[in-house]
């Protein structure tokens, strides 16, 4: 059954549905940021619906990918980082593939996240999940039930990952010390403790 897609936050929507530009709300800089980080031309969004409208999150949660369009477009940067809902997309692409200017929202996504990360905005899940990834190479390792329920399907206990061959955890570990993803995920929880 379709639904409504109403924004939550009546005080932004307004914003958003208002066509005044508001230089104290704007940080210009900000939209070049993005198009630089996520190499994409997002400032040629014009608002058509196309990637929230075939994003398979939509449907399902508060995620529109053409609110996070709109915010970058108007350099609503507050908005846009603290919005929890910049962590919903899953990076499928369907929006990428589908938008008719060639425009990648997933990069769009992708580099409010990483902007995001810089000012040490990002759920608590998120840096659980690299320090999981860190210590078994998977952001849900395997447990007994899993292994239980794979020998009762007649695969072996641990799947071909480095559950199997922890010997290539330490490679993992190199990658994640590279960008000083751990270290970095580490700090913050510590903060919140």
């Amino acid at each position: 059954m379709a639904r409504a897609k109403n924004y939550l936050d009546q005080k932004l929507a307004e914003k958003l549905r208002d066509r005044k530009y508001y230089t104290t709300d704007s940080n210009p800089e900000f939209l070049k940021e993005v198009e630089k980080i996520g190499q994409t031309p997002a400032h040629m969004c014009y608002q058509c619906g196309t990637c929230t409208g075939s994003c398979p999150s939509a449907p399902r949660s508060s995620y529109r990918i053409r609110l996070f369009m709109r915010k970058a477009v108007l350099g609503l940067e507050e908005e846009a980082l603290t919005d929890p809902d910049l962590w919903l997309c899953t990076t499928c692409y369907s929006c990428t593939d589908r938008c008719p200017r060639d425009i990648a929202p997933t990069d769009v996504i992708m580099a409010m996240r990483n902007l995001a990360f810089r000012k040490d905005i990002v759920p608590r899940n998120f840096l659980q999940t690299v320090q999981l990834i860190y210590k078994s190479g998977h952001g849900v390792p395997n447990n007994d039930v899993n292994r239980a329920a794979r020998v009762k399907l007649g695969l072996e206990a641990e799947p071909e990952t480095t559950h199997k061959y922890p010997e290539y955890i330490p490679g993992i570990q190199k990658i994640l010390d590279h960008y000083k993803l751990k270290d970095e995920a580490d700090r913050i929880l510590a903060k919140g403790e």
